[in-house]
């Protein structure tokens, strides 16, 4: 856990310290929880549809992107991107969540701008992670998304950058296009997964150990979790560049005979989206843990966390020195702004302590 400033009276926690090198040890213990409630992102929402977001690690704090029709008053969609700064005040247990923090990682907005030109985009997926060039390393940040830029149905693309580690000078390559994903009517979701990846959550992260592909698809309608194993000859990169024709799998322990979309990994640890029988109406937001063999029975965030109403691309983050972790979802519950709105909640810890991966 990275840098966290210390005063007498407050705790300053920044997101985008998760991966920072170096480490500072808290002198005493403190009890910081995220809100087991679901809050509201007031300085976040518009009166228009703000969803499917995703929260990328970065130098100074955590960046959050999502896709919003508020540039269009209600047409496409496009990504925005803000600060997402949370700070503990230890004497009240208060906790607060605003976008001021102490620095912007400029590689963001470059890559957005070469992803918003047409169409809708959605379902961003973002890493950041080192690649080590001798004594020195550089940043890499990856995006992809799903877009409908160049013809009505979507498809899945990617652009990422390489730059040095304060985030300067950075290389953009892409946007490409996912040539062995076949196009959809919906946009699509894609995630990954490795045994060895407890977390995506660091700048430690190595991609490459990626050793399959979730994502959602249509199938006669429907659309249900499938897979892609990721051959042991490919890099990450290099295997999303593949016109090779890889088979799909069908987890059919995560899919039902209702809709199953939006899968998102952090470790050993999926969130996903579902209006299938048993909830409490319209989407719900599920989630299960991989033990090393096969992925768990779904559960039911239940009805703290879930409405009548749909709630919609959940991402979970990983937090070490608070007592719980986050989710972050959409929501057109009332009481919003408008539309859709993004809301963030408290979950129980992604990987327990006492968790035994076989």
């Amino acid at each position: 856990m990275k840098n966290i400033f210390f005063s007498i009276v407050i705790i300053s926690f920044l997101f985008l310290l998760w991966g920072c090198p170096g480490s500072i040890h808290k002198p005493y213990d403190y009890d910081a929880y995220f809100p087991t409630a679901p809050v509201n992102f007031g300085y976040v929402n518009s009166p228009y549809d703000d969803y499917n977001s995703i929260l990328p690690e970065f130098h100074f704090g955590k960046h959050l992107i999502f896709s919003s029709n508020r540039a269009t008053t209600g047409g496409d969609f496009s990504f925005v991107h803000d600060n997402f700064h949370v700070t503990w005040y230890m004497e009240t247990s208060e906790l607060v969540v605003d976008n001021d923090y102490l620095g912007d990682g400029p590689v963001i907005a470059q890559m957005i701008s070469k992803v918003n030109w047409e169409g809708n985009e959605f379902g961003p997926y973002f890493i950041r992670y080192e690649v080590f060039n001798g004594d020195n390393y550089n940043v890499m940040n990856f995006l992809a998304y799903a877009t409908n830029n160049t013809e009505e149905t979507y498809h899945e693309e990617f652009i990422y950058t390489i730059a040095d580690n304060n985030n300067a000078e950075a290389t953009i390559y892409g946007p490409f296009r996912v040539p062995f994903l076949t196009d959809s009517p919906r946009q699509q979701y894609i995630s990954f997964y490795g045994p060895d990846i407890l977390t995506i959550d660091r700048w430690e992260l190595n991609p490459d150990l990626f050793t399959a592909m979730y994502f959602d698809a249509d199938e006669n309608g429907q659309a249900d979790i499938y897979k892609i194993d990721i051959p042991e000859d490919k890099n990450f990169i290099g295997f999303l560049s593949d016109s090779a024709d890889y088979p799909k799998q069908k987890i059919d322990r995560l899919s039902s005979p209702a809709d199953d979309r939006c899968p998102f990994i952090n470790g050993h640890y999926m969130v996903f989206t579902s209006n299938r029988p048993g909830g409490f109406g319209g989407y719900d937001l599920y989630f299960s843990r991989f033990d090393g063999q096969s992925w768990s029975e779904p559960i039911n965030f239940g009805e703290n966390i879930n409405t009548e109403y749909d709630e919609f691309r959940p991402v979970a983050m990983q937090v070490d020195e608070f007592k719980n972790d986050v989710m972050i979802f959409s929501s057109n519950r009332p009481g919003g702004k408008g539309g859709f709105d993004l809301y963030y909640v408290g979950i129980d810890k992604i990987t327990p302590p006492n968790m035994v991966i076989n």
